[in-house]
């Protein structure tokens, strides 16, 4: 997870009913999301400058995932239940739009965007690591994520053995940096 994929919230659900949650993000070269699927929105990618692949499979079968080259200004949407990554190829912009709105990403993000700015971000960046790991897992809570596979395994045997501190990292973390009046903030409400 670099800095570079933190992206700003640009239309919170707060000011549209629920209805959809819109971001922006700067994209560099190799950027990527793990294969995983959301249960409860769709999730549009807009290219808006750039070049960047999505993968998907309806079956959430890993190996049948295909590629979707994206185009600039053409929306390519992953409904819920949808296996998804996607790959930088040169430096991009994208837009997301996540109907309906999604109040866990919004928090995600405000968690991103606030340890990047305290320069905690980086501990964080590799799931491979503890701090990664517990970080991913309240990521992945917070947007209704599911890896697939060897990485969701792993997840799933990390959160049995700290789920009491994941849990409580969450809290702080939310506290910090995503709570309902950081989100307010953040809508400009």
């Amino acid at each position: 997870m670099q800095a570079d994929k933190v992206p700003v919230i640009i239309e919170s659900s707060l000011t549209n009913g629920g209805k959809r949650t819109i971001v922006e993000a700067e994209l560099a070269v190799g950027a990527s999301a793990p294969t995983h699927y959301h249960l409860d929105f769709t999730e549009a990618f807009t290219l808006l400058s750039g070049s960047m692949t999505v993968w998907t499979s309806d079956d959430l079968v890993e190996e049948n995932l295909k590629p979707i080259e994206l185009e600039i200004g053409k929306e390519v949407a992953v409904t819920p239940k949808v296996l998804h990554k996607f790959l930088v190829n040169e430096h991009a912009r994208v837009r997301c739009i996540f109907t309906p709105g999604t109040l866990g990403f919004e928090k995600m993000i405000l968690i991103m965007r606030g340890t990047q700015k305290d320069g905690i971000f980086d501990q964080f960046s590799s799931p491979e690591s503890e701090k990664g790991a517990m970080f991913y897992t309240i990521l992945g809570e917070l947007t209704n994520s599911l890896l697939v596979g060897e990485a969701q395994t792993r997840l799933e045997g990390f959160q049995a053995a700290k789920g009491g501190e994941i849990e409580a990292t969450k809290k702080d973390l939310i506290a910090k940096y995503a709570s309902d009046e950081h989100l307010k903030k953040a809508a400009g409400l």
